[in-house]
């Protein structure tokens, strides 16, 4: 491919228009009064990896108790 192909192969789809920053949901912002914004910023503060371990880490815990939950086999 040439270096114009590319160009226009990678512009994005124009068709339909997708919700804007500005969309107001009445939903939406009942929700985010909930969010605890500090927990959500500091996990983005956190590098790959450390995403990774947390997840790990938080799978091994409800391992734990998944029998538990799950009660007797069938």
């Amino acid at each position: 491919m040439q270096s114009d192909e590319l160009r226009e192969a990678a512009e994005p789809f124009s068709g339909v228009p997708g919700p804007t920053a500005e969309a107001f949901d009445p939903v939406l912002e009942v929700f985010k009064r909930d969010i605890d914004f500090t927990l959500v910023e500091k996990n983005l503060r956190l590098s790959t990896e450390e995403r990774a371990q947390q997840l790990v880490n938080a799978t091994r815990f409800l391992a734990r108790f998944r029998p538990l939950v799950a009660g007797p086999a069938r």
